[in-house]
């Protein structure tokens, strides 16, 4: 995560200074915007199969078809029910958002970072659904059937979280994550 966010601020500056160059002219802001999103985008899909092969290599039980980028791509094509968006209907929408910001607003520094926290925030959750993600891939590959639902155990959980710590779910029916940012993990329940 800290390696896409810096690899973030570095592109949303070098485009921020692009834009510059012509005076924020309204038609290179759109073209500038547009590059700096695919860039965004294709950072954070190789990131994220990086991070979904780590985490399906040091999960215990794993099968022997860690997740490639067709997996990766059919999980980011799924409605997230925490964020409550398609990932690159998101993508298209930040990208739309950010150039009319920049080129309606007066301080455009302001606009570029307002894009990139916006873009920080759902990278930090997307690395944190793509590692249940291939958490339960892992185990389906490996036979597991059930889950057990865990907490961190410490006074940032939840009520909901809580009520969910040690249940055991059938691996097909995890209930989805309530809320940004949850720390709850799953562990296979051997039968």
């Amino acid at each position: 995560m800290e390696l896409l966010n810096r690899k973030a601020i570095k592109r949303f500056e070098a485009a921020q200074s692009e834009a510059a160059l012509f005076d924020f002219d309204e038609l290179t802001v759109i073209k500038t915007v547009k590059t700096l999103y695919k860039r965004l985008a294709s950072d954070n899909r190789k990131m994220f199969l990086d991070l979904a092969q780590a985490v399906y290599d040091e999960t215990d039980p794993h099968g022997d078809e860690e997740p490639d980028e067709t997996w990766l791509l059919a999980f980011l094509e799924e409605y997230n029910p925490v964020t409550r968006y398609v990932y690159q209907h998101e993508i298209d929408r930040k990208r739309d958002y950010t150039a009319e910001g920049v080129n309606s607003s007066k301080d455009k520094a302001k606009e570029f970072r307002r894009g990139l926290m916006y873009w920080s925030r759902m990278t930090e959750q997307y690395c944190l659904d793509v590692s249940d993600a291939a958490t339960l891939k892992a185990f389906k590959d490996a036979g597991v059937k059930r889950v057990m639902w865990n907490t961190q155990g410490d006074d940032s959980v939840c009520d909901e979280c809580k009520a969910r710590d040690g249940k055991i779910y059938p691996i097909d029916k995890v209930p989805p994550k309530v809320h940004f940012g949850d720390r709850c993990y799953f562990t296979a329940v051997m039968d």
